[in-house]
């Protein structure tokens, strides 16, 4: 799985505008929605603006195809390894929790792009799960400093990845019927 930093420095050098933190947020909604929708959908969102001629935008394109395969992988894993693309804990906190933020923001606008609209029908669980991301987006998470917050961010994290692989396993019924065989 490539690292936070790596992935925001290859969008930074294709000149694409969007944080690492989104665009992993908006794979994973992809994902979530259809794990087998074709990589090329996400990838033609995330680089619309960018000059698939250049060697830094294919570059590009080559570690995000990496970052799909490793996510999928991770979602799909009977290990509940998945793991949400942040910045790493030698960050400030309130970067990491702007990060979260962003990422909250990426997974909804992944599953509209993959075809949850608002009228959609979900279940119970996944339905609170949107509400609590939107709400994460709508905060922020503003100004914060210590220990008690690292706490809360910390469970907050927690709270949405494993709110992601539970939506994952609700919307991937032929995934579930296939293990019950």
């Amino acid at each position: 799985m490539p690292e936070y930093h790596e992935v925001s420095n290859a969008l930074r050098n294709a000149d694409v505008d969007i944080d690492a933190a989104d665009c992993h947020g908006s794979l994973c909604g992809v994902l979530v929605v259809n794990a087998a929708v074709p990589v090329q959908l996400w990838l033609d969102e995330v680089l619309s603006e960018a000059d698939s001629a250049n060697a830094l935008v294919r570059e590009t394109r080559a570690l995000l195809e990496t970052l799909c395969t490793a996510t999928r992988e991770q979602l799909n894993s009977s290990n509940l390894d998945f793991q949400l693309l942040l910045p790493g804990d030698d960050c400030s906190l309130q970067e990491r929790a702007g990060a979260l933020a962003l990422w909250c923001r990426g997974f909804l606008f992944g599953t509209a792009l993959a075809g949850v609209k608002a009228d959609t029908s979900l279940p119970a669980d996944s339905a609170e799960l949107f509400k609590d991301l939107a709400e994460i987006v709508k905060l922020g998470i503003g100004e914060i400093a210590d220990e008690e917050d690292e706490n809360a961010y910390t469970e907050i994290l927690e709270y949405v990845r494993m709110g992601v692989l539970l939506v994952n396993e609700e919307l991937q019924p032929m995934k579930l019927q296939a293990s019950i065989h």
